[in-house]
């Protein structure tokens, strides 16, 4: 089927469901019609995109700025997170990993709601960079918040629902060589060479992640009765974006 025949069909889909019920439900979305962008370039090499377990994400957000939910979902991929956050590092790849089995805990369905979650992350920029990207969580509405005794775990809740789930790498999946090099170099007493090394082994571990399930690499809990710790930040406001996601299509 042609890309123009299938998104022809999707647009009558889309007017059909919302003919039928007044109101775009969650349950309603089409997922699936914005393409994963999987071509490999400098900055996203072909391993980063093409392994067996580079991580894929469906994602559900409002049509406009006091607008309802969408109808159709977008596909983001790593390299679209790399473009967020600058590098192909292993801490990027890893973070959206851990978030990848996160998110098919709370989502079963496979639609991730960025309208209705929040996380919290220690504070490094590749772990905050992915989880503010894949969850549209912010520190200035309260969804984002950093919590360093997390180390390399993420809280991940549904804020409708309360159910929270926490991931964490699992022990020894770390290089420790990579781990001791990585101190060095940040002490500022890395050579030239150490620092090319070290991108190296970084990019080996995360190629070593991506080529295996995901859950050999990262355990996920669920958190009963978990209790959102208020923000730090002093000007927390509200999201307007998301206040009319409900909202009809028509008075009926």
């Amino acid at each position: 089927m042609s890309l123009y025949i299938r998104m022809v069909a999707i647009f009558f889909t889309v007017l059909l469901i919302i003919s039928l019920s007044p109101c775009l439900l969650y349950s309603d979305v089409i997922k699936g019609t914005s393409p994963a962008d999987k071509t490999p370039t400098w900055y996203a090499m072909d391993w980063v995109l093409n392994s067996k377990y580079s991580p894929i994400f469906e994602v559900l957000d409002t049509e406009s700025a006091l607008g309802r939910y969408a109808p159709m979902t977008k596909t983001i991929t790593l390299k679209d997170l790399i473009k967020f956050h600058g590098h192909p590092c292993d801490g990027l790849i890893q973070a959206a990993c851990a978030l990848k089995m996160a998110f098919d805990k709370l989502f079963p369905n496979g639609v991730i709601d960025r309208t209705d979650i929040r996380v919290l992350s220690s504070n490094s920029p590749c772990y905050v960079d992915a989880a503010s990207y894949l969850t549209g969580a912010r520190i200035n509405f309260g969804t984002l918040e950093i919590d360093n005794s997390l180390g390399t775990s993420w809280i991940v809740q549904v804020i409708s629902t309360g159910k929270t789930v926490k991931v964490t790498r699992r022990s020894g999946v770390f290089p420790k060589g990579l781990e001791a090099l990585e101190k060095k170099i940040k002490s500022g007493r890395g050579t030239p060479e150490e620092i090319t090394r070290c991108r190296d082994m970084e990019w080996k571990f995360a190629k070593r992640l991506l080529s295996r399930p995901l859950e050999s690499s990262f355990k996920v809990q669920e958190l009963k009765g978990f209790h959102w710790p208020g923000s730090k930040y002093k000007k927390v406001g509200k999201r307007g974006d998301i206040r009319f996601k409900n909202a009809p299509y028509c008075n009926k």
